[in-house]
């Protein structure tokens, strides 16, 4: 495993739990307004896994979970073997992910490794490079969604609501998923590090927090299920 960063208490990112939040190294996405830029191509400094597990040791009883954030955790082949030695400590561990591996997702879900899981949906399908770069393949994300409907851990659904996209694509995003358990729509703010030729895109226009309550209400029509944004 290569790990990018470290926040060390957060009551945010695990419902529930009181968390810390790894991030590891490197992505197969390259979206335009990705706030871990510096992870995109797995070439960030760095933290070493036994610090990592040295922190977790120290934080046992005291912390009641560890989620695994990215970058794209899932591209790491020793990811099995690091959520299996967090589990041994006594940890819950949520998986976040941008859905590009659902056979890793299968795999760590055979063997009772996670317990909770965020799951990424960035656009409607027909969007997804667009948005997300050349790499980014629609079909896996569903596969990943597939999986997890078929699972009995706790998941939901996360969407940032990043310019160019508008209230249509909520809408067609709604009706391409299943009923999903949850969906989360993130408010966006501009990065602090982006490609100088995205510029025009990441300040375009942005709907702003009462419009995305407002219209989490007309979107709980297709998915019930939707959480207030804040």
């Amino acid at each position: 495993m290569k790990f990018a960063g470290l926040v060390k208490t957060s009551l945010l990112d695990f419902p529930g739990r009181l968390s810390c939040v790894l991030f590891t190294d490197g992505c197969p996405y390259d979206c335009f307004y990705c706030h871990n830029r510096i992870t995109i191509n797995g070439d960030a400094a760095g933290i070493p896994v036994g610090q990592i597990q040295e922190f977790l040791e120290k934080r046992q009883g005291l912390l009641e979970g560890v989620v695994i954030s990215g970058g794209e955790p899932t591209i790491h082949r020793d990811l099995e073997d690091f959520i299996s030695q967090v589990k041994a400590m006594g940890y819950a561990v949520k998986l976040d992910t941008n859905g590009c591996n659902p056979q890793a997702v299968t795999r760590l879900l055979e063997q009772g490794l996670l317990d909770y899981v965020a799951l990424d949906v960035k656009a409607p399908w027909d969007r997804y490079q667009e948005i997300c770069g050349s790499h980014a393949d629609p079909h896996k994300v569903r596969d990943t969604m597939t999986v997890l409907q078929a699972s009995t851990i706790m998941w939901e659904v996360r969407t940032t609501m990043a310019p160019t996209l508008g209230f249509e694509d909520l809408f067609t995003i709604a009706g391409q998923m299943p009923r999903i358990p949850a969906w989360r729509l993130n408010p966006y703010r501009i990065p602090e590090v982006y490609r100088p030729e995205d510029e025009i895109r990441i300040k375009a226009f942005c709907p702003s927090v009462q419009d995305l309550q407002e219209w989490t209400l007309r979107l709980k029509l297709k998915q019930p299920n939707m959480l207030a944004v804040e």
